[in-house]
C-alpha cells in the first residue's frame, strides 16, 4: 500500500510550530529537535573528553616507560653493589676460616704460641729471621705478612718488652751487630706527621731514650718514616732508627 507524505515544507512548518501531522505522516516536534541537538553537543563534549583522556593516557604511558627504565638502571646498580657485597662476604668468610684455624691451633697448644713464635707475658712474637734468614721486605710488605699471620708489627711500649726483644735478637744473630741492615721493622711510623712517631695502635711515642744518638733524622729525598730496631752491643737502650719505608729491605717482628 502506498503512503503519501505531506510536502517537506509542511512537515518543517509543523515541526517548528509544534503541530502534529496526520496519522501516517512523520511526527517531529520542537522537543525532539532540541533533544537531538543536546545529544549532539553531549557527543561532541564526550569526544573532547575522550581525546583529552587519550592524551593523558599517552603521557601516563610515557611516564611509566621512563620509570621502568629508571627502575632497570637502579636494579643494575643494586646488582653491582650486591656483587661487591658477595665478594666481601667471601673474603670475610675466608678470613673467618683462617681465624678459626688459628684459634684451633692455639687451643691445641694449651694457651701457648704457634710453632715458630715466642711467648712473652701474654703476647706471642714472630721473628722473620727464624723462618728465613734470606727473605727481607719493606715496611709495608712486612706488615702485610704479619696480617696474613693474624697479627701486626710489634709494638714495644715498655722496658720489659724492649729487653725481651733484645734477648731474641741475640738468638737471631750469631754475631750481634749494630749494623742498620741487620735490623727489624717494628710498628711505629711518622708518615702522618713528620716528627710525630705513632705506634700502629694509635699511641704516640713519647719515650726518646730508645732512639740511637742522632736518630730519627729523616735523611734522604724520600725521607725515613718507619721505625727499625737493632741489637746494639754499645747501648741496649738505644736500638732504634728511622728507615726508608718503601726501599729498605729488612727482617720484621710480628706480635699477636
Amino acid at each position: 500500500k502506498n503512503v503519501t507524505l505531506p510536502p517537506f515544507n509542511n512537515i518543517l512548518t509543523q515541526t517548528f510550530s509544534g503541530a502534529k501531522v496526520k496519522e501516517g505522516s512523520l511526527h517531529i516536534s520542537n522537543p525532539a529537535v532540541t533533544q537531538l541537538f543536546s545529544e549532539l553537543d553531549y557527543l561532541r563534549s564526550n569526544h573532547s573528553d575522550v581525546i583529552e583522556a587519550e592524551e593523558e593516557a599517552k603521557k601516563a604511558l610515557e611516564s611509566a616507560i621512563n620509570n621502568h627504565k629508571e627502575v632497570k638502571v637502579k636494579i643494575e646498580q643494586l646488582k653491582t653493589v650486591n656483587d661487591g657485597y658477595q665478594k666481601q662476604m667471601q673474603a670475610l668468610q675466608m678470613e673467618k676460616a683462617n681465624l678459626k684455624s688459628n684459634i684451633s691451633t692455639l687451643e691445641e697448644s694449651c694457651g701457648g704460641c704457634l710453632p715458630g713464635w715466642a711467648l712473652f707475658n701474654s703476647s706471642c712474637y714472630f721473628f722473620s729471621y727464624i723462618e728465613s734468614s734470606t727473605v727481607k721486605k719493606n715496611w709495608h710488605e712486612s706488615r702485610e705478612d704479619c696480617g696474613s699471620r693474624g697479627s701486626d708489627l710489634v709494638v714495644i711500649d715498655n722496658q720489659e718488652e724492649q729487653v725481651a726483644c733484645l734477648s731474641s735478637f741475640r738468638q737471631c744473630h750469631p754475631r750481634p751487630s749494630c749494623s742498620f741492615w741487620n735490623g727489624f721493622w717494628i710498628g711505629i711510623t711518622d708518615m702522618e706527621n713528620e716528627g710525630t712517631w705513632v705506634w700502629i695502635n694509635n699511641v704516640t711515642e713519647v719515650e726518646q731514650r730508645y732512639w740511637m744518638d742522632g736518630e730519627p733524622n729523616n735523611i734522604g729525598n724520600v725521607g725515613e718514616h718507619c721505625g727499625v730496631t737493632v741489637h746494639s752491643t754499645f747501648n741496649p737502650w738505644k736500638t732504634r732508627y728511622d728507615g726508608k719505608c718503601d726501599f729498605q729491605q729488612l727482617h720484621w717482628i710480628c706480635e699477636m
